[in-house]
């Protein structure tokens, strides 16, 4: 595995693991509708949620750190990664109990660009049907995720999950791939 695709590994082992411990500690954020964020509002799941979401955060800007060299295709993706690391930190500084309007924009602007990514790592870099899979899922896991946003009660944080498990599962597989590529063009 390139060094790269590993940050971006740990990152996700980091932030599922870490929301894994939100979920054992308070059980009703899976049916509370408040996504993911619901584990920010507490006591006792501030540190591990604002722990994932800042350690995803800090392994996308590794994976870039990594990524970045004079060709074009890993800039574009290093700035992705980076772009994707800035959103993490502020949906943890926006709490959405005090300010939901930005939390939710910052939420909803981080969704589409990782939609948006996924779609050009698909379409650019490595178009195969098992990725077209990965981004159907992901594209599912961001139509639940939408339909329930408004909803007091329903499936919210199972969409976020869904659509962060394919995005990851993706974008490791592709950075992992091409970087492989790179390293065997180069010799």
């Amino acid at each position: 595995m390139t060094q790269a695709a590993r940050s971006i590994s740990y990152g996700l082992i980091a932030a599922f693991t870490l929301l894994l411990i939100c979920i054992l500690i308070r059980p009703a954020g899976l049916s509370a509708n408040d996504g993911l964020s619901y584990f920010g509002s507490f006591k006792n799941t501030i540190i591990p949620y604002s722990a994932a979401f800042f350690l995803n955060a800090y392994f996308y800007w590794e994976a870039a750190r990594v990524l970045v060299n004079n060709n074009k295709l890993h800039n574009y993706v290093a700035y992705g990664l980076r772009v994707m690391a800035l959103l993490l930190t502020g949906l943890v500084l926006t709490p959405h109990t005090l300010v939901n309007p930005i939390h939710t924009a910052i939420g909803t602007t981080l969704f589409v660009f990782q939609l948006v990514l996924s779609i050009w790592l698909l379409v650019k870099i490595d178009f195969s049907w098992q990725n077209l899979g990965l981004v159907c899922i992901e594209l599912c896991g961001g139509l639940i995720s939408f339909y329930y946003l408004p909803k007091p009660h329903g499936l919210l944080l199972q969409g976020q999950v869904i659509f962060q498990l394919a995005f990851g599962i993706l974008l490791c597989k592709v950075v992992n791939k091409y970087g492989r590529q790179q390293l065997t063009d180069t010799k």
